[in-house]
């Protein structure tokens, strides 16, 4: 009698456990490629999104560098939340702009998906004779999105590298044929522009939107005020995920630091790791700048910048805010270019001061008047902002 009792029992305790896990979320993910027509022996890959929380097993966490076999690419990892993934073909001039050793950047030159919890990722494609990677996701809801998107702009932004390519380096092409060149490549750009602006007007509650919105932010293709509607029409479900929160605080972060705003928050631990709040500079104009260790014209400028301190030293004094992730290296490279003023790093979420002042390219100058108040933005370097910041210090 207990031996026929407790089959049952146990039976049906184990088709509840079995229910239980198979409803059970995961945050694991898997992808497998078989990509034909492709020579490279490994891939590379970047995470757009939620950066850190993206896991890929890799020797080096900061360089995610994945075998390819015979064009087969299989590679897994965790995420709590979808993220956009690029996965370019190394050392595979197949794909690439080049122009002597560079190249014109280009997104068609590499693939393009959507991983989030759960994702089973399954592609496969034939790239033999292409010269940008013509292979795009499917599968689920995201990557069905994606593949609408990139299908129909890749092939445009291919087109417009080929066009860069070909009037940098042919010299066989005749004033007419480089001005035809020139007028289809505006041509293109118009094109281009209509769809992304398209899709993100038709399609905002998608990743794919959602990433794009932030790209064309950051690259200044559209104004905080054109996405704002936008994100009105995002479902909540999507709320929580990076894209929307970092494209929201863009958005809020266009209209809070703007010339004759008052500077937004800005505090937390500096370099050597004391308190700082911009409220405390209260008295002095400050330039906040924002910069990165990897860039080149950020670091150029550094020493006009600490001579144009010098020359005000008695009204005048620099904030920087380093977009980096690695303190020790930004320590570093302070050390090597003389920044001795303070520096704060770029920060996460609520503290992510890149978002928070909209900033949309490096190098970025704030100036703040002594009552802090924004009365002056600048991007890139150049004598004219030094120009334009002596007549706002000299009251002209």
């Amino acid at each position: 009698m207990k031996r026929s009792t407790f089959r049952p029992a146990f039976a049906a305790l184990v088709i509840l456990l079995a229910a239980f896990s198979c409803g059970k979320k995961t945050n694991e993910f898997s992808v497998d490629l078989d990509v034909k027509g492709i020579t490279s022996d490994h891939a590379s890959v970047t995470v757009f999104g939620l950066r850190d929380s993206v896991q890929i097993p890799s020797d080096n966490p900061k360089y995610i560098s994945l075998p390819v076999t015979d064009g087969k690419v299989s590679f897994s990892g965790t995420t709590p939340q979808p993220a956009v993934l690029r996965l370019t073909f190394s050392d595979d001039r197949q794909f690439f702009k080049y122009v002597g050793r560079g190249y014109f950047p280009n997104k068609a030159s590499s693939l393009w998906f959507v991983v989030g919890p759960g994702t089973k990722l399954k592609m496969s494609g034939d790239l033999t004779g292409k010269n940008f990677v013509d292979m795009y996701p499917s599968g689920d809801f995201e990557n069905k999105m994606f593949a609408r998107l990139s299908s129909a702009l890749f092939p445009v932004q291919s087109r417009m590298g080929d066009i860069a390519v070909s009037l940098e380096v042919d010299s066989t092409l005749t004033p007419d044929a480089k001005e035809a060149l020139r007028k289809e490549s505006e041509a293109l750009e118009a094109c281009s522009d209509s769809l992304r602006r398209d899709f993100v007007s038709k399609n905002p509650s998608c990743i794919a939107a959602l990433w794009l919105m932030e790209d064309m932010l950051v690259r200044s293709q559209m104004e905080p005020s054109e996405i704002e509607p936008l994100l009105e029409k995002v479902a909540p479900k999507y709320h929580e995920n990076y894209f929307y929160y970092t494209v929201a605080g863009r958005v809020e972060g266009a209209k809070l630091a703007s010339v004759g705003a008052p500077c937004p928050r800005l505090a937390g631990d500096d370099m050597e790791g004391k308190p700082f709040d911009i409220k405390d500079c209260r008295g002095k104009y400050v330039i906040l700048d924002f910069w990165g260790t990897w860039c080149g014209a950020c670091l150029q400028g550094m020493p006009a910048m600490r001579a144009f301190r010098d020359k005000y030293a008695d009204k005048l004094m620099i904030v920087g805010i380093a977009n980096d992730k690695d303190k020790e290296q930004v320590r570093e490279c302070m050390r090597k270019n003389g920044m001795d003023w303070t520096n704060l790093m770029q920060g996460k979420g609520e503290d992510d001061f890149v978002a928070t002042f909209n900033v949309q390219g490096f190098p970025t100058k704030i100036v703040l008047d002594p009552r802090g108040t924004i009365v002056y933005r600048g991007s890139g370097e150049s004598e004219e902002f030094y120009a334009e910041v002596e007549k706002i210090l000299e009251g002209k």
